[in-house]
């Protein structure tokens, strides 16, 4: 694997003075950036300011920092995810394919770094993780070269740069993006502004929020035994709506709405993506929690989780006495405590299996 990423990087190191040499040879062996983009027709109605607005966002929030990590790498991929599929004029259809491409590497180069650490502090591990810091490397040069098409259209963006392998990992940055009048974590993108001339869709978003709420919220079990006994806040985060919410926020930010409108649109857009941090949170708390191969009882990923669902009472208290079909008095179930979920096996230096209570399984 190291040779074969070796050979890759000075393949990529010749060919960097001629860009479409060097995608194209990235593309062989990694994975290569889906051709989603589509060319709107000559005289048809483009995606063009929609595609750009949402790439200038992202690209300034990249600037001066190091590759995509965490909420940050999260927030540059469901921009990537919403870009994808645009209708592009003919005129920016190249420039397009270069931003869309600069973002999508940049997710490959930043999973590629957090896979290096993750598999180097994992006791589970048989290897240093080095070979996923030189795969992080090759991606970092290709998003680096698709950079090269694009960097005169930001000419205040300085681009972000991957640690050294040694460098320890840096803190999750939660402070990127729009942060809304009485929230303390930004959101991804704000809601689409309003178009006169379009139809409106703020009754779509009426029904699908109503819904969401009446089917993951009012219709949680009353009795603990028809919940599995679980608590209801477990059983709210682990629903399959609110692992989906992030999605849902996207499709529905999207959606043309009237001027008297947008404030409460948002703080609904707000309320599923901070929502879909907490469950990704709580993902992450539930594998460091159980996982024989972790090191941690999952309490920082657990308190990053509790702080997005928080968060997003508070944006579902902006909109809930706004939206016809949801009750003035709806609130989210309460987190689920730090002990719900057993602390699993662990593994010591030695390699020996301990249970909770510090007993030896063999």
């Amino acid at each position: 694997m190291t040779r074969l990423l070796i050979s890759i990087t000075l393949v990529l190191g010749m060919l960097l003075a001629g860009l479409p040499a060097v995608v194209s040879a990235a593309d062989l062996i990694l994975e290569p950036m889906p051709d989603t983009l589509q060319k709107a027709a000559e005289g048809a109605a483009s995606q063009d300011d929609r595609f750009f607005s949402t790439a200038v966002s992202m690209i300034k929030s990249l600037s001066n920092g190091t590759v995509p990590l965490g909420s940050q790498q999260m927030k540059v991929n469901s921009a990537y995810s919403l870009m994808k599929g645009m209708n592009i004029s003919p005129e920016r259809f190249d420039e397009a394919k270069a931003t869309l491409a600069f973002l999508y590497y940049s997710v490959k180069a930043g999973e590629a770094y957090e896979n290096y650490h993750a598999t180097k502090k994992s006791v589970a591990s048989v290897t240093t993780g080095i070979e996923f810091y030189d795969l992080a490397q090759i991606y970092y040069q290709t998003s680096s070269a698709w950079w090269e098409l694009i960097a005169a259209s930001y000419p205040k963006v300085t681009l972000y740069t991957l640690p050294a392998s040694s460098e320890p990992f840096p803190e999750d940055d939660i402070g990127v993006g729009t942060v809304l009048e009485g929230l303390k974590f930004p959101i991804l993108m704000e809601h689409r502004i309003p178009d006169p001339s379009k139809p409106y869709q703020n009754d779509e978003i009426n029904t699908t929020i109503s819904r969401w709420i009446e089917d993951n919220i009012d219709s949680i079990p009353v009795n603990q035994t028809d919940r599995n006994d679980q608590s209801k806040g477990y059983y709210f985060m682990m629903g399959d709506d609110v692992a989906k919410a992030k999605s849902t926020y996207i499709s529905l930010s999207s959606r043309n709405v009237p001027a008297e409108f947008y404030d409460t649109a948002n703080y609904i857009d707000a309320f599923l993506y901070l929502i879909s941090q907490a469950r990704e949170y709580y993902n992450n708390y539930l594998t460091e929690r159980t996982n024989i191969a972790s090191a941690t009882d999952g309490r920082v990923p657990y308190d990053k989780s509790k702080n997005y669902y928080d968060q997003a009472q508070i944006a579902l208290n902006m909109f809930r006495d706004k939206v016809s079909d949801v009750k003035g008095n709806t609130t989210i179930p309460e987190f689920p405590r730090f002990d719900e979920v057993p602390l699993g096996p662990q593994l010591d230096s030695e390699g020996t299996l301990h249970d909770y209570w510090g007993g030896t399984y063999w």
